[in-house]
């Protein structure tokens, strides 16, 4: 039975299947299209080149740029990056940041950049400035069976670090070094770790107190020597050109360092060893008058009053 195929109807009339012939590519058609193909792959691979180029870590450019005290040579630099270059290359900017400053204490800030095309790593670097001397005394939890409860005892082992403005532990130091910065004691249980910040009471006050001094008082400053304030009602400040320890206390530092200064500026010692002087002149022979032989301490703890102490005979 023949079938006959009906064609399908549309609004404008009949429409009827077109079949197209199939095209006849030529050898110049198939060597183009080959060529567009070949150079497609090969720039693929030079971008992949350029890229996983960067991950070569024998071929990596580091650049360090040093701001501040410049305490590290570029070869410390490189010396440590080396350590750890394939995790510095491939870490994010903030680990390359916090490994560098975890393992190069003098390390304040760092902008680490990384530039895939350039193969380039640039590390820009700020560095800590030395501030203070720390004299750290080392003391020692001891128990015992009549007083259970923890108690502690000196060692006899002083550790010296230099530190910076905000107590940060540049480095373990000898005595000796850095004698022109002025020292600061403090004490406790747990030696500090270089790379960490201090931050225990004695130490923080005792840099307020430099701080304040430069600030507040530049010439008394200049030959401040030590500064204990573990006894923060009764803190001793050594200063070069007077013989004795000031005492200030932590609730008036600034009305302290005010009268210390003015006394100093203005030769009060001298001034008050020439009455001294002139009292014993005066009053020789009177037994109910004393004067201390020397002056031990400075108290300048009172808001509007000085007191000079020491021991009589």
């Amino acid at each position: 039975m023949k079938l006959q195929r009906k064609h399908r109807q549309s609004k404008d009339g009949p429409s009827h299947r077109i079949f197209r012939p199939k095209q006849i590519r030529t050898s110049k058609y198939r060597a183009r299209r080959l060529i567009m193909f070949g150079t497609l792959i090969i720039t693929l691979l030079f971008l992949a080149k350029i890229f996983l180029g960067f991950f070569d870590f024998e071929h990596v450019q580091v650049s360090v740029a040093l701001y501040g005290n410049s305490h590290y040579a570029e070869g410390q630099i490189y010396d440590v990056l080396g350590e750890n270059l394939d995790n510095i290359v491939t870490d994010s900017e903030t680990q390359t940041v916090a490994y560098l400053k975890e393992n190069l204490s003098y390390i304040q800030d760092a902008y680490v950049s990384k530039s895939f095309v350039k193969r380039q790593l640039t590390i820009e670097i700020t560095e800590r400035e030395p501030f203070a001397r720390l004299n750290y005394i080392l003391l020692e939890e001891t128990k015992s069976e009549k007083a259970p409860q923890e108690t502690t005892k000196r060692k006899n082992m002083d550790n010296f670090f230099l530190i910076d403005e905000t107590g940060h532990v540049l480095e373990s130091i000898t005595p000796e070094k850095y004698n022109h910065l002025t020292l600061i004691l403090d004490e406790g249980v747990q030696e500090p770790e270089v790379g960490k910040q201090i931050k225990t009471g004695t130490t923080q006050l005792s840099l307020y107190i430099l701080k304040q001094t430069a600030l507040q008082e530049p010439d008394l400053s200049k030959f401040l020597k030590a500064v204990d304030a573990r006894v923060s009602q009764q803190i001793k400040i050594d200063i070069e050109n007077l013989p004795m320890p000031a005492w200030i206390a932590a609730d008036s530092i600034e009305s302290g360092l005010y009268h210390v200064g003015l006394f100093v500026q203005q030769q009060g010692l001298l001034l008050l060893q020439r009455e001294r002087q002139m009292l014993k002149e005066t009053h020789v022979g009177k037994k109910d008058f004393l004067l201390p032989e020397k002056f031990t301490y400075l108290d300048a703890r009172y808001e509007d009053t000085l007191y000079l102490g020491g021991d009589s005979k």
